[in-house]
């Protein structure tokens, strides 16, 4: 089932039996770059986020953004701009943000991936790697998006989904260690990753994840 493109902060669940929180500025970001109408291009960026020390749970909680060097047309998105790089380094850097994942915009009302998102997906899966077990690819359409995990260790590709709600509330709230970092501060009952999908060529990600606790907040 998709999710709703809107400013709240979403929890969904891992394979694993863990939780990813995408916060609220994930979907504040990619709100800005969606295909409504007929003349806008793919759009997409990178991911990052944090893995939390204590619960296991997953933060993911920004974006990049299109820049003007990137390739782009109606059904295509390539990220060559130098400032994406800038963005995670300046993640990594200051607020202890790792590189989680990629996504990218289709002009569908409820997402479809295609053969090439597949493709570049399971490309990305076996050369690159996050600050944690899963790397996260995130299509957004126009009115809603999907999210996606990939196992490093499986090797599998698996669609998420939300947690359950209860009257508005999530049924199942971990317990949710938030950082000390400023971007680690948004108090929600939901708080956790998730990695969206860019079509990439030629990218590594070794500079921008840690090892070990390194990762993990």
């Amino acid at each position: 089932m998709a999710i709703e493109i809107s400013n709240k902060c979403i929890k969904m669940e891992l394979p694993n039996g863990k939780v990813v929180d995408i916060l609220s500025s994930v979907f504040q970001e990619i709100g800005k770059w969606l295909q409504i109408q007929p003349s806008l291009p793919e759009s997409g960026g990178y991911i990052v986020g944090y893995k939390h020390k204590k619960t296991g749970n997953i933060s993911l909680e920004a974006v990049s953004h299109p820049y003007p060097c990137d390739r782009h047309g109606r059904e295509y998105f390539t990220i060559r701009d130098l400032k994406h790089w800038m963005f995670l380094s300046k993640m990594q850097r200051i607020y202890k943000s790792y590189y989680m994942g990629v996504w990218h915009t289709h002009p569908q009302r409820i997402p479809e991936p295609s053969e090439v998102d597949w493709n570049d997906w399971y490309q990305t899966l076996r050369e690159d790697k996050t600050g944690c077990n899963y790397i996260f690819f995130i299509i957004a359409g126009t009115h809603e998006a999907r999210v996606w995990v990939g196992n490093f260790i499986t090797m599998e590709i698996l669609e998420i989904f939300e947690c359950q709600k209860v009257e508005g509330i999530y049924k199942k709230v971990s317990e949710n260690s938030i950082g000390g970092n400023n971007l680690h501060t948004e108090i929600d009952l939901c708080c956790a990753a998730v990695l969206i999908y860019v079509i990439v060529q030629g990218y590594h990600f070794s500079n921008f994840f840690g090892e070990g606790d390194a990762m993990e907040v």
